[in-house]
């Protein structure tokens, strides 16, 4: 499907951002057989990302909304032509998803962004790099690893956990097993965890409520830390 909407549009190298509703954007479909798959690898660069496990599912299932910042639809089409990059492939036990737009010049035409909504059987894991847009994750029993730049972060009901984050607040809550953070800005919350957690924090807020496990702050950098119910040890914090 594709949807136009005519805008006057100021573009310059190094503004991009604009109302959806002034955008060009086209939906696709990517999907694979998730029989023998034990992990989803995704490598993504700009837009949203919304993971869902679903019990009982057989196919990993890609929705895609592709926006390029612009309203000149021939424009458009010829940008995506060229420079994007959405796939998805089997290799072993692992799903491959790429979903980018090739570096181009910077000074020079549109930019694009993916946003990705995706379905996968509630018992694969994740492994996420991604550059910039907020991620949610919901229901993913396998576990996640994501190194993102920035963003928000939102995970529930999921195995264990480890992030890597530039910016932009983390709030996980509902794990069966372990966390580990290593967050460069923003606030972070953890609630209800079956297992232990380490976090080490550049600046913003910690709230961590609710551990069966040890707690770990490795640094805590500047902002609140607010810590209850953690049945194990507590350490490198002051209370």
């Amino acid at each position: 499907m594709r949807k136009l909407i005519l805008a006057v549009l100021l573009i310059s190298g190094v503004t991009w951002a604009h109302d959806h509703d002034d955008n060009y954007s086209e939906e696709r479909q990517l999907s694979t057989d998730a029989d023998g798959i034990r992990l989803l690898d995704i490598d993504a660069g700009a837009g949203s990302l919304s993971i869902l496990g679903v019990d009982g599912l057989a196919d990993i299932v890609i929705n895609a909304t592709v926006r390029v910042d612009t309203s000149n639809e021939k424009k458009a089409a010829k940008f995506i032509a060229r420079r994007i990059k959405l796939t998805l492939r089997r290799d072993g036990d692992r799903a491959l998803l790429k979903s980018l737009f090739r570096e181009g010049w910077w000074f020079w035409g549109p930019n694009g962004h993916i946003d990705l909504d995706i379905r996968v059987p509630a018992g694969i894991g994740l492994i996420v790099d991604d550059g910039s847009g907020g991620i949610v994750v919901d229901g993913v029993k396998g576990g996640a690893s994501i190194d993102d730049g920035s963003g928000s972060l939102r995970l529930s009901n999921v195995g264990a956990v480890m992030i890597d984050d530039g910016s932009g607040g983390i709030d996980i809550t509902d794990v069966s097993g372990d966390v580990v953070i290593d967050d460069g800005s923003g606030g972070v919350k953890i609630r209800s965890v079956d297992g232990s957690v380490k976090v080490s924090d550049g600046s913003g807020g910690i709230t961590v409520d609710g551990v069966t496990g040890d707690l770990v702050i490795e640094n805590s950098g500047s902002g609140s830390l607010t810590i209850n119910d953690v049945e194990g040890q507590v350490i490198g914090a002051d209370q």
